[in-house]
């Protein structure tokens, strides 16, 4: 690893957007502007081939949170309001790291690994799937996504700390100002960590742009446009920019952006094949930009990085031990944030979503099936889940067929059956333990 970077210790802000495809950034090649986010890529590094932790958001976050495919975790599918399961306290978040190396840590946006369920009966309250449960010392945001608000008996609260704060956010106003207020609370929440003199992590996953779109009239934005809520996300992270500016924070401070998962029926996937669900390029590779002046150079970086890497590669730069207990499914890339390149040979699983089974029907069962895997320049797409009707592996070169059209098993069969043994190994892994995964995401009491 870089000695350069190894427990520099900067402080963290992640922004994590909600169904941004890979081309809806200006900085992709997108004709909506977002001067502010294309900042962090003029003047730091743009990954192209980066991927989320899944295709769609719960298990991508339990990824990005834990540095564990979500399978592991016990969560491949999306959580809906008054579940009653979230992340388990097996799991050791970045948070959790972070905050033993002294790091003050933060939330602002859309948690939705878990429903505490802290605004209707308290005898129902499920404090266990709280932020402040895996290593948030604040937190301000809605539980779930914001759509899944609606109903009788569904509400959107807003919560402040472990508290809620208002009871449900779901109108237009309340849903136009949320964006405005995650970035409201993790710039009080910075001030607060300058003042006193501790490095901090501000976890900033907007809400946005899932949809549906609302978006502040004073700003110009109209509800509904797709263009306008990308546009206010912009203006939104601006302001956390323009902040650490006026702090004078740029210069330790590492800034990261991206995206859950691809984009929903609105969005852009810059060409590539699939959107949000779909373990194809579409649904998974999402951008990610990082800034962090005379540490990060101003580069493109073309290796394969994910979600996973996220804890392994923060926990390297704090200083701090990831954990050593249980099997983590990322690595530091540290080395190349730092601008060197990254070791040949690594391999990176996904999964889709439950409709990816043979004949296209709802078993989810198949989430609990790796769906593709990628080395180097190869993807494999397995017959189990997103190409059965071949009764067979499909295999992309990636470098000369990023649109994965062409099946080219047949011209390489030694690495079609390399890749093949691989996702079996992996496969029956994962699966030897989801019965303890899934017991442990249950409700405690």
């Amino acid at each position: 690893m870089s000695g350069s970077l190894s427990g520099s210790r900067p402080n963290i802000v992640l922004v994590v957007l909600d169904d941004l495809g890979y081309g809806d950034l200006g900085w992709y090649g997108s004709s909506i502007p977002t001067p502010r986010i294309d900042e962090i890529g003029r003047r730091g590094t743009t990954f192209r081939q980066a991927y989320a932790g899944a295709p769609i958001c719960t298990p991508s976050r339990a990824a990005l949170l834990t540095g564990r495919c979500a399978q592991r975790v016990g969560l491949p599918v999306v959580l809906w309001p008054e579940e009653e399961r979230g992340l388990p306290a097996f799991e050791r978040t970045v948070a959790e790291v972070l905050r033993s190396a002294g790091y003050r840590t933060g939330i602002f946006g859309k948690w939705h690994l878990g429903d505490p369920r802290l605004s209707g009966n308290p005898w129902d309250a499920q404090p266990e799937f709280l932020p402040s449960a895996h290593g948030f010392d604040h937190y301000c945001g809605i539980p779930y996504s914001n759509d899944q608000g609606w109903g009788d008996q569904q509400r959107l609260p807003l919560y402040r700390g472990d508290a809620v704060a208002v009871d449900d956010v779901n109108t237009e106003r309340g849903q136009e100002l949320l964006a405005g207020q995650y970035t409201d609370a993790a710039i009080a929440f910075i001030r607060r960590s300058v003042a006193e003199q501790r490095p901090f992590f501000a976890y900033v996953p907007h809400s946005a742009v899932h949809q549906p779109f609302h978006v502040p009239e004073e700003t110009g934005g109209v509800d509904g446009s797709y263009p306008d809520i990308v546009r206010e996300v912009d203006r939104q992270v601006g302001r956390l920019l323009d902040e650490l500016r006026a702090l004078e924070l740029v210069d330790s401070t590492l800034v990261m952006l991206t995206s859950d998962n691809g984009p929903w029926f609105s969005g852009s996937t810059g060409g590539l094949r699939g959107r949000k669900t779909d373990p194809f390029e579409g649904g998974i590779r999402v951008p990610f930009l990082a800034r962090w002046p005379g540490r990060v150079p101003v580069a493109e970086n073309p290796h394969p990085i994910a979600f996973v890497d996220v804890l392994p590669t923060l926990a390297d730069l704090a200083g701090a031990a990831p954990p050593s207990d249980r099997p983590l499914d990322g690595v530091s890339i540290a080395p190349a944030l730092a601008g060197e390149p990254m070791p040949p040979g690594r391999t990176l699983y996904f999964y889709g979503d439950l409709e990816e089974g043979p004949a296209g029907e709802v078993r989810q069962d198949w989430m609990w099936n790796v769906a593709a895997l990628r080395q180097d320049r190869w993807k494999l797409l397995w017959p189990a889940t997103v190409w059965p009707e071949l009764g067979r592996e499909m295999l992309i070169d990636l470098d000369r067929d990023p649109g994965e059209t062409t099946d080219v098993a047949a011209a390489h069969p030694l690495i079609c059956d390399s890749l093949a043994e691989r996702a079996r190994i992996f496969n029956d892994d994962v699966l030897s333990h989801r019965d303890a995964a899934v017991r442990r995401t249950r409700r405690t009491r």
